[in-house]
């Protein structure tokens, strides 16, 4: 008996150890992506979604390939949803920070208007949705959070880590525009991997609206 309450003990530590290596694992690998400067090119796009494979891998080992089977439920009309959702609410929350702070110190992601990047972008999309998912599913299943505190911390982290991609000097428009914005597009993001389970759902919503904000936008508002 004592055998076996050491034994739980001892994987329990064990689980514990791995959860806190992958979270740091997905954390570094976007501070590497976004604030260090590799000397490799292109190929430093490839960083978050590398250290995300891993840091998933290390705390959820095979649990994590269910995240990549089909979408249950009606998961195109869910993503279409949710991507007309995020448009509208991300103009509108971009205008309601204009309208608090004015244009000036307004900062764009660097990628806006890079066409390069296009090939790059789905790579780097991924790597945010298994850093997001992670975070999210340890909450979740880990620690036993509930899904809405869960997700909502998500959420707040999500939008925090873009804090020097829009930084503009304004500390406080910054993180005021970030948690909008940002913030609130991975609370519809989550809502869209929530409701079907799979990180593909949640994966499409975010490309393509990535897609039209970085590389049909410019089109319209030149850089």
């Amino acid at each position: 008996m004592r055998e076996k309450k050491e034994m739980g003990q001892k994987i329990k530590s064990t689980d514990i150890l791995r959860t806190i290596i992958g979270l740091l694992l997905l954390f570094v690998g976007f501070y590497i992506m976004s604030s260090i400067d590799l000397h490799i090119g292109y190929v430093q796009e490839f960083t978050l979604l590398i250290f995300s494979i891993v840091g998933v891998t290390v705390i959820f080992g095979n649990q994590a390939l269910i995240w990549f089977s089909k979408p249950q439920g009606r998961y195109t009309k869910i993503a279409i949803a949710c991507l007309i959702i995020n448009t509208i609410w991300s103009m509108l929350g971009g205008t309601i920070v204009a309208l608090i702070f004015g244009n000036s110190g307004n900062h764009a992601n660097a990628v806006f208007g890079d066409y390069i990047m296009i090939f790059f972008v789905p790579f780097m999309i991924m790597g945010e949705e298994l850093f997001s998912i992670g975070i999210l599913e340890t909450l979740r299943t880990k620690w036993g959070l509930p899904t809405m505190i869960s997700t909502l911390v998500t959420s707040v982290i999500f939008g925090l880590i873009h804090f020097n991609t829009y930084n503009g000097g304004n500390v406080l428009r910054t993180i005021i525009q970030i948690l909008l914005v940002q913030g609130v597009a991975r609370l519809i993001f989550n809502y869209a991997y929530l409701k079907t389970s799979r990180i593909w759902t949640s994966y499409a919503v975010h490309l393509v609206f990535d897609l039209v904000f970085l590389f049909v936008l410019p089109f319209v508002i030149p850089k």
